[in-house]
């Protein structure tokens, strides 16, 4: 196969992209420590990222100096077709990726369909896993073994890093936020009691969903036990959890600061400034995490997540969680242990 390489453009010139395709918050979240790892390898200290719009990846980048500017897959999702879906979408994503001038390209993902984009734009050096029919379309290795095709997205990542020899400073995701945002949502709420904490009421599934009654009997144990204000982080879905924690907090329950109508940008300037972060497996846990906030995860449905240290896991009493009725066998009291044990480490 003939290098693309020769139908025009220099090593030497050109930006250098990283596409990383899968669409969650939480997987973008995941590949923090990978992108900042290979934009701090590259001279100008700095990459594009080529990613699909759910990853909100331009508003979680908006104050990242490692990243310089976000493109967007146009793929299908929630049952609607994208612009570079099949074979078709392939030339027309090439066009795209030819119209930005890249030098290099990075495909975080073992799909043939990048690689393959990246060659048609021409783009003079091509990385990638390697497996299956995706090494064709690469001339650079290290290339990972096909028998890690079905391993963790995460672990991929840092496994090729790792062939690659390119240090990963990072060894848990961090979000780089502004600071300049932070202090300003801390200024906006600096009339409410503290310590702050923020419940994740979101679920992106029914099954990963804690309920409006326990989070009220959360809060309720909360307020008791001293914490002086509640950031509810979830989507319209969430909304009618309102009455239940209102009620929870008696007489007072301007305590409450709501986040259904806000954009990514404006909950992660506040999220910066929590104290604790409680909620279901969902993307705020994540971000949470990776903006450096102590976060308590409820994984009654789903196995824990362990990229970062600062989730504790919560499970059913039997640790075995099951999407029937994990989240339901998850107690208040199990939760307020956690707490407990957080304001200990805290405090000593």
């Amino acid at each position: 196969m003939a290098d693309a390489a020769l139908i025009g453009g220099s090593a030497a010139d050109g930006k250098v992209a990283i596409i990383q395709p899968l669409p969650g918050v939480g997987d973008m979240v995941w590949h923090l420590p990978h992108i900042h790892a290979l934009a701090e390898a590259q001279p100008e200290g700095a990459v594009a990222v080529v990613t699909k719009p759910r990853s909100r990846a331009d508003q979680l980048f908006a104050a990242d100096p490692a990243v310089s500017e976000v493109v967007w897959l146009d793929r299908s999702q929630d049952g609607k077709g994208g612009s570079h879906d099949g074979v078709l979408g392939v030339l027309k994503l090439a066009r795209l990726l030819r119209s930005h001038h890249f030098r290099r390209v990075y495909v975080l993902h073992h799909s043939w369909r990048y690689a393959c984009a990246a060659w048609l734009a021409g783009i003079p050096e091509r990385f990638g896993y390697g497996m299956g029919r995706q090494r064709r379309f690469l001339n650079r290795g290290p290339f990972l073994p096909e028998s890690m095709r079905r391993d963790h997205p995460l672990d991929l990542a840092t496994a090729w890093l790792k062939a690659a020899g390119i240090a990963q400073p990072e060894k848990e995701p961090q979000l780089r936020l502004d600071s300049a945002s932070v202090a300003a949502a801390r200024a906006a709420y600096a009339d409410r009691p503290r310590p702050w904490i923020a419940l994740g009421l979101g679920s992106s599934e029914p099954y990963k969903q804690w309920g409006a009654e326990r989070y009220a009997a959360l809060a309720a144990a909360l307020s008791e036990d001293g914490w002086g204000s509640f950031f509810l982080l979830g989507g319209p879905e969430e909304k009618p959890f309102l009455p239940a924690l209102r009620a929870a907090l008696g007489d007072d329950p301007g305590r409450l600061v709501e986040s259904f109508d806000m954009k990514m940008g404006e909950i992660l300037a506040f999220l910066g400034a929590m104290d604790l972060y409680v909620g279901n497996d969902t993307s705020f846990l994540n971000l949470a995490a990776a903006s450096g906030v102590p976060a308590i995860g409820l994984f009654g449905a789903t196995p824990p997540l362990t990229h970062s240290d600062a989730i504790a896991a919560i499970l059913p009493p039997d640790g075995v969680p099951d999407k029937a009725g994990g989240m339901a066998r998850i107690t208040v009291e199990a939760v307020m242990e956690a707490v407990a044990a957080h304001k200990a480490n805290t405090d000593g």
